[in-house]
């Protein structure tokens, strides 16, 4: 039932993009102001940076130690490229072989690393539920993006409620109802995600994932700003991108996210559709070219010591420290 529903949703937004101008979309990008989408640029990856500091967190405090601050940023890199390029979030499996190569990475084992980013999930969904719902109750929010704060209050209440359920012990009782062939894959992963009962490194990851949310807003700012559009409208534009990011369908959310983007910036702001079009041709632009260029680097850099499969010539202690 949900698959033919979201079946529905992304048909329903290929007929309503098709009744788009997507040359006169491209125009207005191309006539958009090249020092505010730098900025844009700029402000998107270190956004994800600090998002890859944050996993590099997460994955200490469940046990994944020994990779380096800036291995680990360029892990990130690589896998944010596979996510950008392959549909619903397959490009974590990335994640998790690239962590597999390092020695640290064998070491922990493949379900204490799921398990990190499982953590790393949880806290990042839970700081960005705790802000759409913020901003879908100080922003109007028009049309088809009016269901966003409900949302963001079902997102924050399943959380709250696992987290809650988590801190009683759950995990163990759970780890009892597994079968016995199970058991040690579902350690691992219960051991992996111990940022979710590590409150230092729960509080650090929680700032870290707010820090990369401030800039990725500044960015879809910056982008607004390049193609004439309202800047205050990033709050909402940001909403509708969470949202699309959340089904599964194409790569960053393309087709839904126009489809509740577009008429949202019409109906909040009066925003033309040619300029949401190319808002939404920006935001894609942005996140894929960035982490293509980004995640290649950090390939071109880490590919070959992770295919070595050779040591870090770095003391093992360097893994980020939770304040």
């Amino acid at each position: 039932m949900a698959a033919a529903i979201v079946l529905i949703i992304l048909a329903l937004g290929t007929v309503g993009l098709a009744t788009l101008d997507v040359g006169a979309a491209a125009g207005a990008l191309a006539g958009a102001d090249p020092q505010m989408l730098a900025a844009a640029i700029a402000l998107y990856a270190v956004g994800q940076t600090i998002s890859g500091g944050m996993w590099a967190v997460c994955q200490g405090a469940g046990g994944v130690r020994g990779i380096p601050l800036p291995t680990t940023l360029g892990m990130h890199w690589i896998a944010r490229a596979a996510c950008e390029l392959l549909p619903a979030s397959l490009g974590e499996a990335v994640r998790v072989g690239v962590v597999r190569r390092h020695p640290a990475g064998r070491t922990a084992g493949a379900w204490r690393i799921v398990g990190g980013l499982g953590g790393y999930k949880v806290v990042d969904a839970a700081v960005t539920g705790l802000a759409v719902l913020v901003m879908a109750m100080l922003v109007p929010l028009p049309g088809p993006a009016a269901g966003l704060r409900w949302t963001a209050v079902g997102t924050i209440a399943v959380l709250l409620a696992l987290g809650v359920a988590w801190r009683l012990g759950a995990g163990r009782h759970m780890a009892r109802a597994v079968p016995a062939r199970a058991r040690s894959a579902a350690r691992g992963i219960g051991d992996g995600a111990g940022v979710l009962t590590d409150r230092p490194a729960s509080r650090t990851a929680a700032v870290l994932a707010l820090l990369a949310l401030v800039a990725r807003l500044l960015s879809l700012t910056a982008l607004l700003l390049a193609l004439g559009a309202p800047p205050q409208a990033a709050a909402l534009a940001f909403c509708v991108i969470v949202l699309a990011g959340a089904i599964p369908g194409a790569p960053g959310g393309a087709g839904a996210r126009e489809m509740v983007l577009i008429p949202a910036l019409a109906l909040a702001h009066g925003v033309p559709t040619t300029t949401a079009l190319a808002f939404s041709m920006a935001v894609q632009a942005t996140a894929l070219a960035t982490s293509l260029v980004l995640g290649a680097a950090a390939l071109a850099w880490l590919g070959p010591r992770l295919l070595r499969g050779a040591p870090e010539p770095v003391a093992a202690d360097e893994a980020p420290a939770a304040a």
